[in-house]
């Protein structure tokens, strides 16, 4: 169950590292951030959403939603939230080389998961 003082934590780490993505509560429904990424080649904006049941965070990952898509590569079926369209795959990079390495809550937070998107548009955007 997501505690106040981790909230302000994390409100604080994406305020200090993406200033223009917004905090979200929507009740017990969920929590996450709200905001636009611009492709760095098409100069397009995406729309990125980090959202999770207040209740699994932060002891489950909070799935990334990008709009629109840039490939069909690299999305899974989305079981936290149940969205059809599915949420963004990706891997952490651990001491220099890609692994399937789990959610750790000590460590990892939503700015993590923003980060994912913005690999994920800098690589794929044409």
């Amino acid at each position: 169950m997501l505690s106040d003082q981790r909230w302000e934590i994390e409100m604080e780490i994406v305020r200090t590292n993406f200033p223009w993505f917004k905090p979200f509560m929507t009740g017990r429904e969920g929590v996450g951030f709200l905001g636009n990424l611009r492709g760095p080649r098409s100069k397009r904006l995406f729309q990125v959403v980090i959202k999770i049941p207040a209740r699994l965070y932060p002891d489950a990952e909070p799935p990334v939603y990008i709009d629109p898509k840039l490939t069909m590569l690299w999305w899974r079926a989305d079981d936290v939230n149940g969205r059809a369209e599915g949420r963004l795959c990706y891997h952490r990079r651990e001491g220099g080389s890609w692994h399937d390495t789990p959610w750790q809550p000590a460590k990892h937070t939503f700015c993590n998961c923003i980060g994912f998107a913005v690999q994920y548009i800098q690589e794929f955007d044409r």
